[in-house]
């Protein structure tokens, strides 16, 4: 019966498409990195995502949990995100978001860009590779 289980569990592996890997993205902040352990950004399904309690850490703002959503708020900008949704609350209005906000490992993936844009009102350039991400807040003069 064992050898059973295993030969379809096997053949149900070798069957299943396998999933492109999410990839680490280098991420600073006015060219210091964010996370110096790294895997605070990463690039899942074409789309740019960080963990959004580093990020919050990164921009001193507050987070709070009220139920399945995340509610992050920076200087007086308020963002809710949701698991599974391609929607942020953004104060009284909504922004689709490029990919949907996800877990992984029990923190919360939210796409880059749009925090970065929307929630802390800062630029975020991507080098060509997408293997490296800056943040730009404070941007030098000229």
């Amino acid at each position: 019966m064992t050898r059973i289980v295993a030969a379809l569990l096997l053949a149900l592996t070798l069957a299943a498409p396998a999933a492109a890997a999410d990839r680490l993205v280098s991420l600073t902040l006015d060219g210091r990195p964010v996370d110096r352990a790294g895997g605070i950004a990463l690039l899942h399904q074409g789309v740019i995502y960080a963990d959004v309690v580093d990020l919050v850490k990164a921009f001193d703002g507050l987070l709070t949990f009220q139920g399945p959503a995340t509610v992050v708020t920076i200087n007086s900008i308020n963002a809710t995100f949701t698991a599974g949704s391609r929607t942020a609350k953004i104060n009284d209005g909504a922004v689709t978001m490029k990919g949907r906000a996800f877990m992984r490992n029990g923190d919360l993936y939210v796409p880059l860009e749009t925090f970065v844009t929307a929630v802390a009102k800062a630029k975020v350039r991507v080098d060509a590779g997408r293997t490296r991400a800056d943040i730009i807040v404070n941007a030098p003069a000229g």
